[in-house]
């Protein structure tokens, strides 16, 4: 006799999305720039599932009581269809789960209306025909010198990646918190510089103040982080907006800080520097965790 393949579903969290998943059969990609759900960001591995499912139902709707000796070829075929299933069941239900804690992990990690974002297929092909350039071999050159600006050379093989991503990142933003913190308004003491300084955030023609989402990490670097560049177009979208790297800065020190550490703010506070450099280490060892879960995650039949 054959054995049929179970889909057993362990742990709440996860059996809560998956509930959800089935739910959402028909899902269809948001618009560019509108904030989605972790599992919209796990369609492929989601569709994986579905298709697990459908083939384990095939497989167990079909005969399978062999009378032996006669037919133990059909037995044994029947039965090694079955361990492949449940070979690919173990590594689809992985893949789910790697994805849905990456993008649950950035989503709590922003503690922003900012959202994670989902690129429209145009832009997806545009990060796919940038990708599909860089050899699978590619390394990353050393990192700049202390107090130079993370650089893309324009000869580089991965620029037209950085370029594709830079694009209109962030975007609008608007009046919301980025990592909690409101915007700072007009007049409000500017924190990177000392208070004896006096200096305070400053207004723009149309009267909002003059602020900038800044990247903690520099895009940069971001896309120089290790496995990166092995990314689906989706996850270097994803990763490149995630509300978990960005936070208001006032144009002044953005533009003194430019594409490197905030360290080196001429004139800076010193306290303040120490927060950000903490800031920045904590930020990119959560992003370099981030880029390995979602390497583990990517859909692979």
């Amino acid at each position: 006799m054959g054995e049929g393949v179970r889909l057993p579903l362990k742990g709440k969290p996860f059996l809560a999305a998956l509930v959800v998943l089935f739910a959402l059969f028909g899902f269809i990609s948001p618009a560019e720039a509108k904030p989605v759900q972790p599992l919209d960001l796990c369609s492929a591995q989601a569709a994986g599932v579905r298709q697990l499912a459908a083939d384990i139902q095939a497989h167990n709707a079909r005969p399978h009581v062999f009378r032996m000796p006669q037919q133990s070829a059909a037995s044994a075929a029947y039965n090694a269809e079955k361990a492949l299933l449940e070979s690919r069941r173990t590594a689809v239900f992985a893949q789910l789960r790697a994805c849905m804690q990456a993008m649950q992990a950035l989503q709590a990690a922003g503690t922003s209306p900012l959202g994670l974002k989902s690129p429209v297929r145009r832009t997806l092909d545009k990060i796919e025909r940038a990708r599909e350039q860089v050899p699978s071999n590619w390394t990353a050159p050393p990192p700049p010198k202390r107090g130079s600006n993370w650089e893309i050379p324009k000869n580089s093989v991965i620029r037209p990646v950085y370029d594709a991503l830079r694009k209109g990142n962030p975007g609008r933003v608007g009046n919301i918190p980025l990592r909690g913190i409101a915007r700072p308004r007009v007049t409000d003491r500017d924190p990177a510089y000392p208070a004896a300084s006096g200096r305070k955030i400053g207004a723009w023609d149309s009267g909002r103040s003059k602020v900038s989402p800044d990247h903690i990490i520099p895009l940069a670097e971001l896309v120089q982080m290790r496995g990166f560049m092995k990314l689906t177009p989706t996850n270097m979208y994803v990763l490149s907006r995630a509300p978990l790297n960005f936070q208001w800065m006032s144009r002044s020190a953005n533009e003194s800080k430019q594409s490197r550490s905030a360290a080196y703010v001429s004139g800076a506070d010193p306290k303040w520097i120490n927060d950000q450099v903490a800031l920045e280490n904590e930020t990119r060892k959560k992003l370099q965790e981030i880029i390995d879960q979602l390497l583990k995650s990517q859909y692979r039949r």
